[in-house]
Order: structure tokens, then C-alpha cells, then sequence
């Protein structure tokens, strides 16, 4: 098994951290009744709460090759591809494309499937999977 570590990039890293930062700012200018009305108390914790996703995607995003098939983590999600299901595999660099986090992306076309994966080797990924596909 080769394991590929995804990649963030830096400005989806800093779009984070002011996600996080930006309602702080706010609450040290709002103190005085912030916490009095209790909408405000559930949009907080709804804010925040939503870091239950974006860590996850952060933190658990990779592909783990087998001889066969690969895995890909990425949040929440496991999806199992089997490599002679893989119709097309080439370098992307499309914004709008999908939420991997990095615009230097690996777009893959599959009999059922056609998605994008971030990683931060890339080159070597589309290799190894190009040799399997022979």
C-alpha cells in the first residue's frame, strides 16, 4: 500500500482562520448583550459547529493505494475505486470544478464516477495509477 497525504493549500488554510476569527472580532466589540438573547447564543454554537465539518476535510483528506483500487478519504466520506474502472486520469487546475482543497488538482473519470482529489505528490499519484491501468 503507498499512502498519498492530501493537500491544503494556503488559501483555503486562511479562509479558516477567518471564518474562526472574523465572529470573535465581533464579540469583543458586542459583549455587553451578546449572550442575553438566546438566537444569538444557537447562532454561535451553529457557527462553530460547522468546524465539525471543515476539520474533518482538513485533517482526514488522502488516497491509499493498493494494487488494485484505491481508497480516497476525505472528511466524513470513503470512496473504493477500482483502477480498471479508471476511464481518464490527468492534472486540473478548474476552480469551479469541486471542493478539493487545492486548485492543483487530479481529475478522474471513472465508469460511474468523475471527480477531483488533491494531493500533494500529484505527479507520482497519475504515474502509479497510469502503470496499473496497462
Amino acid at each position: 500500500m503507498i499512502k498519498y497525504e492530501g493537500k491544503n493549500s494556503w488559501w483555503i488554510i486562511l479562509i479558516f482562520v477567518i471564518y474562526n476569527i472574523l465572529p470573535l472580532v465581533f464579540i469583543l466589540y458586542e459583549v455587553s448583550d451578546l449572550f442575553t438573547n438566546i438566537w444569538w447564543l444557537l447562532f454561535w454554537v451553529f457557527y462553530y459547529g460547522l468546524n465539525l465539518i471543515w476539520i474533518p476535510v482538513f485533517v482526514r483528506n488522502r488516497v491509499e493505494l493498493f494494487d488494485n483500487y484505491f481508497i480516497f478519504y476525505y472528511g466524513f466520506g470513503k470512496e473504493k475505486i477500482v483502477i480498471k474502472d479508471i476511464l481518464e486520469i490527468n492534472r486540473s487546475r478548474n476552480p469551479i470544478a469541486s471542493s478539493a482543497n487545492s486548485l492543483d488538482r487530479i481529475h478522474i473519470v471513472t465508469k460511474d464516477k468523475d471527480f477531483y482529489i488533491s494531493l500533494k505528490d500529484n505527479d507520482d499519484f497519475i504515474n502509479e495509477i497510469k502503470q496499473r491501468i496497462i
